[in-house]
């Protein structure tokens, strides 16, 4: 094995303050004192950072913690369990600043431009390599379009307020960064939010078009553990749900699922399927940690080990009171209660380990698709489209709790509200309820929270978070 393969995470993005709109883009080395052009001198230094860019999503300042977290916390899912250091508590009182010492979402903000900044490299050195196939050239570029629209998408999620919060999406975005310069100065402008959904768009099509040409490269791990035709459709069925964009969003989405390639897990299964790292049926993209003993996402909610620094994130009440009894994801099978300094928690089965609690992180899965499919029909019909969302929303439901009555509504908004509700239900703890609160213009109403600033009426400023400049 030659040193390229022992290359880390070896490109990061600083963005350093210097007053009126100017800020320094910076680059490093590897660790290992690799430079790009010699990581591009043949096909395996392309493949190396290619899963180096996959392997900073798998960081704490992304998935495994700061960007899962931020739309749990701050929607109302999670309340703390510990006060001693706990994580993001700038953000749960919404008080994060420009400061970087102040924001606790900086480093999910450096991180993802670091990634960006990865993807970026790749695909402006990728043709210089010679002695690999084309297609499997172009599985190396898809994958650094599809992982770069992600990172843009999650930033303008995070430091943006929501696409339809200005009738043209014209209010400020974040940087689209597409290209790396070799300039050390480089002046910051801010990119629209439509700009910034149009990119992404523009990514994932790029993506798609390279997929059909490609074969798969990686060496090891299940196919659906690295990024794919499917994984990218499936996010652009989400990008176009928060667009507005339903017809789009409707037609994705439903492909997938009648495509027949993944199916729902059973109701007699689905807590299991939580735990250990099996692949799950219904998973289109997640995120594998191998042989991994700790450190993982699931160590926030492991009730085994009350006295560590991770198991601090607990179930709130609103989140827990939301399920029938009889529901396989409620509170007598997918939460477990635990006595922690004489006050009861509940805590998330989600993630938990068998032998330890780094499980593979479910990026996108199928039973969200369900719910896409669902609200896109009766958003672009809301006559019409009742009984296909109908149809949609009732699967998920009856899985969950096969003795739930099919659920019907006569109104667009009765059907809105009832799929918002499921895909909170559904989808808790995997990184979607304030994001869907504020797509949905709803006011955030945190009950069971002892944050200073519990509620948020929309609209309001502290929908977005402030961006971090750097020092």
């Amino acid at each position: 094995m030659n040193v390229k393969q022992y290359i880390g995470l070896w490109v990061c993005i600083i963005i350093v303050f210097m007053g009126s709109g100017c800020r320094k883009f910076l680059e490093t080395k590897s660790e290992n004192n690799v430079s790009v052009s010699e990581l591009f001198t043949d096909y395996e230094g392309a493949r190396t950072a290619i899963i180096g860019c996959y392997n900073k999503v798998k960081s704490s300042s992304y998935y495994v913690r700061d960007f899962y977290v931020y739309p749990e916390l701050t929607g109302g899912n999670i309340k703390y369990a510990i006060t001693k250091f706990p994580s993001l508590t700038f953000t749960y009182n919404f008080i994060n600043t420009s400061l970087p010492s102040e924001n606790n979402m900086n480093s999910f903000y450096s991180q993802a431009y670091s990634i960006i900044y990865s993807t970026n490299s790749v695909l402006q050195n990728i043709d210089k390599v010679t002695n690999g196939r084309v297609e499997q050239i172009n599985r190396i570029k898809a994958d650094a379009y599809t992982i770069r629209a992600m990172a843009h998408f999650d930033l303008v999620r995070v430091f943006a307020q929501n696409y339809s919060y200005t009738p043209n999406a014209s209010h400020q975005g974040i940087v689209i960064k597409t290209k790396n310069s070799d300039s050390v100065m480089a002046i910051i402008v801010y990119s629209s939010v439509d700009q910034v959904y149009n990119q992404v768009l523009n990514d994932l099509d790029s993506a798609l078009s390279l997929y059909s040409k490609s074969i798969f490269i990686y060496p090891s791990g299940d196919a659906k553990t690295w990024l794919s035709a499917d994984a990218a459709k499936a996010l652009k069925a989400r990008v176009c749900l928060y667009k507005g964009d339903y017809n789009q969003a409707f037609t994705l989405s439903s492909a997938l699922i009648n495509g027949g390639k993944y199916s729902l897990i059973p109701n007699y299964s689905y807590v299991a399927s939580w735990r250990g790292k099996n692949i799950s049926s219904e998973s289109i993209f997640e995120l594998a940690f191998g042989k991994s003993s700790g450190g993982g996402y699931g160590d926030y909610f492991n009730f085994t080990v009350p006295q560590s620094l991770y198991s601090q994130f607990a179930a709130t009440t609103d989140l827990t009171g939301m399920y029938d009894e009889a529901d396989v994801r409620g509170h007598n099978s997918l939460f477990q209660d635990t006595i922690l300094n004489g006050t009861t928690y509940s805590f998330s089965k989600k993630y938990f380990g068998t032998s330890d609690s780094v499980n593979n992180i479910k990026v996108i899965r199928l039973s969200e698709l369900y719910l896409i499919a669902a609200e896109a029909a009766v958003q672009a019909d809301p006559v019409n489209g009742l009984a296909t969302a109908a149809t949609f929303l009732n699967t998920i439901r009856t899985r969950a709790n096969p003795s739930a009555p099919s659920f019907t509504a006569t109104t667009q908004q009765a059907m809105i509200d009832e799929i918002f509700n499921e895909r909170r239900r559904e989808l808790c703890f995997e990184g979607h309820l304030f994001f869907d609160i504020a797509r949905l213009h709803k006011n955030l109403i945190r009950k069971d929270c002892n944050s200073t600033t519990a509620n948020l009426s929309y609209p309001d400023s502290r929908f977005a978070c402030t961006i971090p400049f750097f020092h």
